[in-house]
């Protein structure tokens, strides 16, 4: 690891931790990652602005997720994703109009918390480096954003990234 990089360890603090399963219910959006700028800020604010209080049984007032779910094999170049925009439910028994919920299985998450106002890092290439120089490799599960509060897209977040020990070691 060099010297910069390391800098940027010790500022940011990437860990691992260990998430229990939990229920999202929120609005979602299928794009590419040459979209995703443009596709993914419309349904977060759309969801934030107008159809968060349509979600019953919320958990926490406070915290909302982004929630990326990348196909099987997924290709950055050519695949589409799904993006969803939503908030922690208790169950999945009353979802609204136009809505979906997911399941995010218990698993083993790099984090790393990012502000985009005043952090000059691209949080998932950061956070990527970082497990992979620890011994760990993405995990084929879903990753997420979490924000608390969401306050518009300049929203500071923590990342979640899906990852299990590498099999080279």
């Amino acid at each position: 690891m060099n010297a910069q990089f390391q800098a940027l360890v010790e500022k940011h603090k990437p860990k691992i931790v260990v998430r229990r399963e939990f229920n999202v219910v929120g609005i979602s959006c299928e794009t590419t990652m040459m979209d995703k700028d443009i596709k993914v800020p419309d349904v977060v604010e759309e969801f934030h602005s107008s159809r968060i209080g349509e979600v019953q049984n919320r958990i926490d007032e406070t915290t909302s997720y982004g929630i990326f779910v990348d196909p099987p094999n997924f290709n950055p170049e050519k695949d589409e994703f799904t993006w969803i925009a939503g908030v922690e439910v208790t169950d999945v028994q009353e979802i609204p109009t136009d809505m979906t919920s997911v399941t995010i299985p218990a698993h083993q998450y790099a984090v790393v918390a990012f502000d985009p106002n005043t952090d000059e890092i691209n949080p998932y290439q950061f956070l990527y480096q970082w497990f992979t120089s620890e011994g760990y490799e993405e995990a084929d599960l879903i990753g997420f954003e979490v924000y608390n509060p969401y306050k518009g897209v300049d929203s500071n977040y923590t990342l979640y990234l899906p990852v299990k020990k590498s099999e080279e070691e």
